[in-house]
């Protein structure tokens, strides 16, 4: 009989082929939809190569809801969940080989299965739900991973001890200490130190993988973002700061930048090669004099004549474990080991592609014009007394015909608010999971949480949505000055508030980054006086350091800003710590930055900071005008971009 062929052995193999190549697919588009989202970016490119030609416009609209829609990921995500179901229904056969790959399969189903759950409650808009499932999933992970590690650990140890017979262990003492001490402070001394101890090489390339490991880790974002900080400062008198974390930080953001972890890991190798090849060099130069192997007294005969250690981490026996207590140093070891690399590898996930995130606006459509105040005049006819002119009693009798006029201004909504000719109340260049969100600035030196959350931001979103009729977040956020950066080109928050009564310190890395986000990413900044002349100062000059070739210029009453979709016919405030003219920042004919004077956050909170129903009443409007604004111009730039595309 003839040996079966190729085909007949991929054929006989065709279920676990096929289960890798869709892995394989499942993995491309887990990345895509947590991190780079190139399905949306080719399918918009591709409705604009379609729009450019006049038969082809149903193409462009079914594109334009493949971009907008998540029905490719679904198409992947959902036979996933059944294709784990069957290999963990597949892998329930007896016997304790089996058993152990049964766990394995049921470990990678439960991967796949709870990575469905969160893109289906994200999708569907639970947030609460898709919240706690990412956290409870990641616990759940962690352990899981724990007990894998537990149980490699112990195969391993009982392998070493069958197969391995323990060795002698030596007690490094002080050499050993000496050498923790040196990583710790001073890396580039153990390269000199170790040029005479045992195994120069070990010491030199302890000495050069701290060097390299400190700088892979200082470039990521995530580092600023969990400790914050680049936001601290030493005050230099004369009202100046310097920021050493954040201009570090801020150097380090350059490409080239990244070239020198590359290189320090390269040198090990090429420095272990140069140096085998000067031992192997020194070696036979001894040869030739006679010389035998370890007899001499040179760096090179160091290996010959030290004692070797056990340096595996799998055996007990190894001479890092110590004399006592060796399986329970073991097992210490491996917890910590795991546990923080777990933590690097989730953070390091984290931040594929940018640290990014994405801002959604909702789809929909919508006019630029003001909302009509219709006012209805109602006649309200007074009750008539029928009066006896012969009682004792005098009565001023009223006219036959009084009547009291009553005046109603009703609101009219006669058309969409946003921009655009979508569906609904929304903005070109949404999606339909997109709502509108308030994200205010955290910063460092003042009282950025003021009326933070509950308070003010949610209470003037709620409003927004009464107004507006957009779908807007069931919450209000903040992200640090440096967390905008995670946002991509295209998906950033069209606007973001910043408020306070105190100081505002930005390093020289924050204030690139927020002019990148106005000038760049098309975003905007509402700033708000939330309570001193002291932050206006701050505010202004926070925004010389932003644009230095930009003055700030008052923000007419008649500007669009102050029309649509509301007329504010004149500028609400609390009170006026810096002054009773909202003022202005203009790029290319766009508000990038619009700062009210008089703390309109206070007038939306609970109470309304004791003002007249008229003044926060205008405040709502006022907000909701510049929410408006800034998410407008923001679709029209997109709907730009996409053109030109």
């Amino acid at each position: 009989m003839n040996s079966p062929g190729r085909f007949q052995r991929l054929f006989r193999f065709q279920p676990v082929l096929w289960t890798a190549v869709y892995v394989l697919v499942w993995l491309a588009a887990t990345a895509d939809w947590l991190w780079f989202r190139a399905l949306r970016a080719l399918f918009e490119t591709m409705a604009g190569l379609a729009g450019g030609v006049s038969w082809l416009g149903w193409l462009e609209r079914s594109l334009d809801w493949l971009a907008t829609s998540s029905l490719l990921h679904w198409l992947v995500f959902l036979p996933a969940v059944g294709v784990a179901g069957a290999w963990v229904a597949w892998s329930r056969l007896p016997g304790s080989e089996r058993r152990v790959r049964h766990y394995g399969i049921t470990t990678g189903a439960y991967v796949v299965i709870w990575q469905f759950t969160v893109f289906a409650t994200y999708e569907l808009g639970w947030d609460v739900v898709n919240t706690q499932l990412a956290r409870l999933g990641t616990v759940i992970l962690f352990l899981v991973g724990l007990l894998w590690v537990v149980w490699g650990v112990e195969r391993a140890s009982q392998y070493f001890e069958r197969m391995v017979p323990p060795d002698e262990n030596v007690d490094l003492g002080s050499q050993l200490r000496a050498l923790l001490l040196m990583l710790v402070l001073v890396p580039p001394l153990v390269l000199f130190w170790g040029r005479r101890r045992q195994y120069p090489l070990r010491y030199f390339a302890l000495g050069l993988l701290p060097l390299a490991l400190s700088h892979m880790l200082l470039v990521p974002c995530w580092i600023d973002v969990a400790t914050g900080l680049s936001r601290w400062s030493i005050d230099i008198g004369a009202g100046q700061k310097l920021y050493p974390v954040g201009d570090y930080l801020d150097w380090f953001s350059r490409w080239w930048v990244y070239i020198i972890p590359l290189i320090w890991l390269v040198v090990p190798p090429l420095t272990w090669w140069a140096w085998h090849w000067d031992r192997r060099l020194c070696v036979l130069s001894d040869a030739q004099r006679g010389l035998a192997p370890g007899t001499g007294t040179g760096w090179w005969h160091n290996d010959f004549n030290a004692p070797h250690y056990n340096w595996s981490p799998l055996d007990q026996n190894a001479w890092y474990y110590g004399r006592r207590s060796q399986k329970l140093n073991q097992s210490v070891t491996a917890l910590v080991s795991y546990s923080f690399s777990f933590t690097a590898v989730f953070l390091l996930f984290g931040q594929i592609g940018g640290c990014s995130e994405i801002y959604e606006m909702p789809a929909g459509g919508g006019e630029q014009q003001q909302i009509a105040q219709l006012v209805k005049v109602q006649k309200v006819i007074k009750r008539k007394y029928v009066i006896n002119p012969f009682s004792a009693i005098l009565f001023q009798v009223p006219p036959i015909d009084d009547i009291k006029l009553q005046l109603t201004e009703l609101t009219h909504h006669a058309y969409k608010v946003g921009y655009g000719e979508g569906q609904g109340a929304g903005y070109a260049g949404g999606t339909q999971r997109g709502k509108v969100r308030f994200i205010r600035l955290e910063y460092s030196g003042g009282d950025w949480d003021q009326d933070f959350g509950v308070g003010a931001d949610l209470n003037m979103l709620i409003e927004y949505n009464v107004r507006t009729q957009q779908k807007v977040h069931n919450k209000t956020e903040s992200r640090t000055v440096g967390q905008l950066k995670n946002f991509p080109v295209g998906r950033s928050p069209p606007m973001v508030y910043l408020t306070g009564q105190k100081s505002i310190s930005l390093s020289k890395n924050e204030i690139g980054i927020l002019r990148e986000y106005v000038l760049e990413k098309h975003g905007m900044i509402f700033g708000d006086n939330g309570g001193s002349g002291h932050f206006h100062n701050q505010f202004l000059s926070m925004m010389r350091r932003v644009l230095p070739t930009i003055d700030p210029v008052p923000v007419p009453l008649d500007d669009v800003i102050h029309r649509i979709p509301y007329q504010i016919p004149f500028l609400p405030y609390v009170a006026p710590h810096g002054g009773q003219v909202a003022l202005g920042w203009k790029v290319d004919g766009r508000w990038v930055c619009y700062y009210h004077p008089g703390d309109i956050g206070d007038a939306w909170a609970d109470g309304h900071a004791g003002v007249k129903p008229e003044i926060y009443e205008y405040c709502y409007q006022l907000g909701t005008n510049v929410i408006n604004y800034a998410h407008a111009e923001y679709s029209k730039w997109l709907e730009a971009r996409k053109q030109k595309k």
